[in-house]
């Protein structure tokens, strides 16, 4: 395992040696990327989700009136990769410290969910995440099915991380309201399901959502929460 090697995706379309229709599976991907490993280029790119404090909006797009323990309320902030159009994306490492091997502490209130293109990678709140749509062993965010379900706030509440059941996933994630270090490790194999899906949906999106139940003063709130990826590249 990485610190996160996370996706394995082929971004965009163009002409030339390597194309799309040469690529009809993700061992065909890695294929292409060890013949060409030569060729292969390093982005690194930061991605970045601005603190919010207080800003719930109850009532609205979708939200739930306020109520005391129930799941009511969101704020979503989603981040796309920045990534030439014309490049296949041979694998990629995420670091929450900005550097491998190191920690990023978080403080979020009440909860959060970490999704990539609709798929829950990680939450602090495992029973929301149980009660999502599947597509074979993902779980597909969907906010109209949580919404209005319990919150409780317990510290044996067990936290969501994907693959982690399966031995293919090794998270840590602090409490509600605790700072605390997040680090969040995922198997390579699961790599080629969730990069499929990219290609299928034409986007390579990262959203963290925080969620609340009714304290307008602290609730869908979190600490800035970023990573760096570092991405290698192989032009079409």
């Amino acid at each position: 395992m990485r610190i996160i090697s996370l996706i394995s995706l082929l971004l965009g379309c163009g002409s030339g040696r390597l194309g799309l229709g040469d690529i009809k599976s993700a061992d065909d991907l890695q294929d292409a990327c060890e013949e060409f490993e030569e060729e292969i280029e390093i982005e690194t790119i930061r991605v970045e989700f601005e603190a919010t404090e207080g800003a719930c909006e109850w009532g609205e797009n979708g939200n739930l009136d306020a109520e005391n323990g129930y799941l009511t309320a969101r704020v979503e902030q989603t981040r796309s990769l920045d990534l030439p159009d014309d490049v296949v994306v041979c694998d990629m490492e995420l670091s929450f410290a900005g550097e491998v091997g190191l920690e990023q502490d978080i403080i979020y209130d009440d909860n959060f969910i970490f999704v990539f293109n609709e798929v829950v990678l990680a939450s602090s709140y495992a029973p929301w995440i149980e009660m999502l749509p599947q597509d074979g062993a993902l779980y597909i965010y969907d906010w109209d099915v949580i919404a209005g379900a319990e919150n409780l706030f317990d510290d044996s509440i067990p936290t969501y991380c994907l693959g982690e059941e399966a031995g293919l996933a090794e998270c840590d994630i602090p409490p509600p309201e605790t700072t605390g270090p997040i680090v969040l490790s995922f198997d390579t194999s699961l790599t080629s399901e969730l990069s499929y899906r990219a290609i299928e949906a034409e986007a390579y999106d990262f959203t963290f959502i925080a969620t609340g139940d009714n304290d307008a003063d602290t609730d869908c709130a979190h600490e800035t929460f970023f990573f760096e990826a570092e991405v290698p590249t192989l032009k079409l």
